[in-house]
């Protein structure tokens, strides 16, 4: 099988990639060499999060309404979706871009899978229009504009967070499924849902006592993957889960959760490129959901099984939202 896509394609969470370690050898290092290593995966954190057309970016989010054709406030033409099909139509003299050119006639893109999908981009004088579609009964298909000029991102002064300490540093190791499942988890808007595909457990040990946490597939935030069905012949869209292999993450929750950290939930990226070498847990690198920044995203919660009876006083803490003017 073969994707196609406009740019290469990396998982969110792989682009923070630290210097592995075991348990042991984190452990060993001294308070100082400690501070530089989590410094440095830290500032790789906060330049993802605000690089150019990063979460920071977002501006607005508007949902399509099936039958009809909508308008987005500063941006050119016009969205019609008609069931698994929606037609963008361009304004005629506005030059927007799709995959490196420009479109001159409606483009008519048909996303039939039951998945999360963030489908194409739509390029217009720096700003991105990226149509997504997501699993929910009434609303499906949105578009979600990004723009490095968002008041979220320039107004970034970087991310809350508790000290860094290797007492949150804790023994652990994953196993695999034989066999992955599909784990539905509801999301921050009550009518939508995600379908997670679960691939392993990671086991925590803390205070003598052992915790099995739901493992999923690594995300990505691209666009525009697609195959080629052998049997059609047909062009098809694939969800966000291509070419996050040897990437995996936890969603959990604990005592902090909806107090000093993000209510839904936060995250844990686990390497899996060898994952008999799974040896520890830093929780000092639980990062905050993207709706932890901004209004215009689509969150999971995390699964129930992942939920801690204690606090977690490690990791980044609950930022406080830019108000754009533009939330409906």
């Amino acid at each position: 099988m073969t994707t196609t896509a406009t740019l290469p394609k990396t998982p969110e969470a792989a682009k923070i990639d630290p210097i592995q370690y075991s348990y042991d050898e984190l452990k060993a290092l001294s308070p100082q060499e400690y501070e530089r290593y989590w410094e440095e995966w830290h500032e790789g954190r906060e330049a993802q999060l605000s690089s150019e057309y990063g979460w920071l970016s977002l501006r607005s989010i508007d949902w399509l309404e099936d039958g009809s054709s909508v308008r987005i406030p500063n941006f050119p033409g016009a969205w019609t979706q008609s069931g698994d099909t929606v037609v963008y139509t361009p304004q005629p003299g506005k030059d927007v871009y799709n995959r490196g050119q420009v479109i001159r006639s409606p483009k008519v893109i048909k996303v039939s899978i039951h998945a999360d999908v963030n489908v194409e981009d739509f390029d217009f004088e720096g700003v991105r229009a990226q149509l997504i579609k997501r699993i929910g009964p009434n609303r499906q298909f949105a578009v979600r504009q990004r723009d490095p000029q968002s008041v979220t991102r320039t107004a970034f002064a970087g991310v809350p967070h508790f000290e860094p300490n290797q007492d949150w540093i804790y023994p652990a190791r994953y196993e695999a499924l034989s066999q992955w499942s599909t784990v539905e988890t509801s999301a921050v808007l009550g009518d939508l849902s995600h379908d997670e595909t679960q691939i392993g457990t990671l086991f925590i040990t803390i205070g003598g006592k052992e915790y099995g946490l739901v493992v999923f597939q690594g995300h990505n935030d691209d666009s525009g993957w697609t195959r080629v069905n052998p049997s059609t012949g047909e062009t098809e869209y694939l969800d966000n889960r291509q070419n996050t292999e040897g990437s995996g993450f936890v969603l959990f929750r604990d005592e902090t959760s909806g107090k000093q950290t993000y209510g839904g939930a936060r995250g844990l990226h686990v390497d899996l490129r060898e994952p008999e070498k799974v040896s520890y847990v830093d929780f000092n690198q639980a990062t905050n959901l993207p709706c932890a920044f901004t209004y215009y995203c689509t969150c999971p919660f995390a699964p129930r099984e992942n939920l801690f009876p204690f606090e977690v006083l490690a990791g980044e803490r609950t930022p406080k939202i830019v108000d754009t003017g533009d939330f409906e």
